[in-house]
């Protein structure tokens, strides 16, 4: 009859490292996952905020309700980066705002990637009739 003692021992020192690597991954995706909706939230805040804004403060609304949508949300980024453009064709102006973010990897270092950043664009039409 054969001896199987210590032989769970043995496969849970084998496995838990690789199932601890894949909950830090699912960490990991998950926290990417979130960034990219709330970074293409506050983009489109930002160019929706900079679309109905004076003509003078198109840039700095655009910027402040991206930031300020980004703080509401909690997003775990370590650097936020927006950039304003207007967009200008033919007889249709409009705004873009771009968004960049670097996920924080708090909790996730043993995985040994570095961090990741996710970008976000939004474009809308200036209101022409908007009140100055």
């Amino acid at each position: 009859m054969k001896n199987d003692r210590g032989s769970l021992t043995v496969e849970m020192v084998i496995l838990t490292p690789v199932l601890m690597f894949m909950v830090l991954f699912g960490v990991h995706v998950g926290r990417l996952s979130e960034a990219k909706v709330q970074v293409q939230h506050a983009a489109d805040q930002g160019a929706r905020a900079g679309s109905i804004a004076a003509k003078s403060k198109v840039v700095s609304a655009a910027t402040v309700a991206a930031e300020n949508d980004l703080e509401l949300a909690g997003v775990s980024c370590t650097e936020v980066f927006v950039e304003v453009g207007l967009i200008t064709t033919g007889l249709t102006n409009a705004v873009r705002v771009q968004v960049d973010c670097d996920v924080r990897i708090d909790g996730t270092e043993l995985l040994g990637l570095l961090p990741d950043r996710v970008h976000a664009s939004s474009i809308e039409v200036i209101d022409e009739w908007r009140i100055p």
